[in-house]
């Protein structure tokens, strides 16, 4: 009897155990998912206070456009929602679309890079070893790497890519969440020089890379998951150089100095379309519907072509245009260019809609916001779009 009782109790006291560590366990998994729901909810929140915040600070009359601008060298223009973003050697000057100063941002960069999302801005200098990233209200972080930055471009999440050159690599990307701490991928390459990226609507991402093979010189596009340590997907280019990558229209567009390549977010090849015999000239692709290409030699045929890429499976369309171009851009289905000093839009099937003819010297243009803005050496100016 007197071992029964015994066994009986250690049958009880076993399963006391047994219980806390199933409780232990549940708990345990409890506090992760808790965990990680808290950490997606904040960077949620952060994503949503800084849109919410900008969309305040959008509102406001200003004194409408043109916008007086003289004495500083303009190095960049480029819409972002309903604001306008102009770079000079000096500051970063955000508008909104009624020409209101909403941000004058100063910076010591010799060569600066601007690059945007919907909500945020970055700064850089290949020169220099900060990034800076903004908002329209506010400086969010700057950031300081060991080496100079090649490379830096943003997600539509806010996720952020920076190609840094190493000492002991040939180049190093990291990639960090909207949160901006730690790395949440990193990638050293040992056998090419990375210098583009561009971030997929999957969160995956894509780089480019070029080396010298046997000789030649062979450009790569290697894509990554973010949570796993080997590609997906890798391809290479024999005697081509990328110029660019970017996603839209659900696909991933590679632009080389002799082809467009489109891949699916799986990596698959799914079109290409050749323009070899054609030199590129100048191009625009900003993750819009359609990319703008100008190919050709004007100064040997006085005539150069401006071809509009879309998706895959959507016929391009090609201009023939009689002067040399010297700006472009792209928003939505439309593109604009400066050519002999006008400002010509076309529309996705190459269509010219609208003309505008300045009286003074034109520098920049961007596209967005339903308007054209452009750049001469005393204004910002402001067309809308027809």
């Amino acid at each position: 009897m007197g071992q029964l009782e015994d066994i009986e109790r250690l049958r009880k006291k076993r399963n006391r155990r047994q219980n806390f560590k199933r409780l232990g366990v549940f708990l345990l998994i409890l506090a992760i998912f808790f965990a990680g729901w808290f950490g997606w909810e904040k960077v949620k929140q952060t994503s949503l206070a800084e849109q919410l915040a900008g969309g305040f600070a959008e509102l406001g009359s200003g004194s409408g456009y043109p916008v007086e601008f003289s004495g500083v060298t303009v190095r960049q223009v480029q819409t972002m929602g309903n604001t306008l973003l102009v770079l000079t050697d000096t500051h970063l000057h955000i508008y909104n679309k009624n020409g209101k100063l909403l941000r004058e941002v100063s910076h010591d960069y010799s060569n600066p890079v601007m690059k945007c999302s919907s909500s945020r801005i970055i700064l850089y200098d290949p020169a220099s070893k900060t990034v800076r990233v903004e908002s329209k209200t506010k400086t969010i972080k700057e950031m300081v790497f060991e080496e100079p930055v090649l490379f830096a471009a943003l997600s539509k999440q806010n996720d952020l890519a920076v190609i840094t050159n190493t000492q002991r690599f040939l180049g190093q990307l990291e990639v960090y969440n909207s949160l901006l701490q730690e790395p949440v991928f990193s990638w050293k390459s040992a056998e090419s020089y990375l210098y583009g990226a561009a971030f997929l609507q999957d969160g995956s991402i894509a780089v480019s890379s070029v080396q010298v093979y046997g000789g030649d010189l062979v450009s790569g596009l290697t894509m990554y998951r973010l949570n796993e340590e080997t590609p997906f997907a890798q391809k290479q280019y024999a005697d081509e150089i990328i110029h660019d990558i970017s996603f839209q229209n659900g696909e991933l567009q590679v632009l080389t100095d002799q082809n467009a390549y489109y891949y699916s977010e799986s990596g698959k090849e799914k079109a290409i379309v050749s323009f070899q015999n054609e030199p590129l000239r100048m191009f625009r692709s900003r993750g819009e519907k359609i990319s703008a290409l100008v190919l050709g030699d004007y100064r040997e045929f006085k005539s150069v072509k401006l071809s509009l890429l879309g998706a895959c499976d959507q016929p391009g369309s090609s201009v023939s245009l009689l002067s040399q171009v010297d700006a472009i851009d792209v928003s939505g289905s439309r593109a604009a260019l400066l050519s002999g000093n006008r400002i010509e839009i076309y529309n996705a099937a190459g269509e010219l809609t609208q003309q505008i003819t300045p009286n003074t010297e034109v520098l920049f243009l961007a596209l967005g916001n339903g308007c054209v803005y452009y750049v001469t050496p005393d204004a910002v100016c402001q067309e809308p779009l027809s």
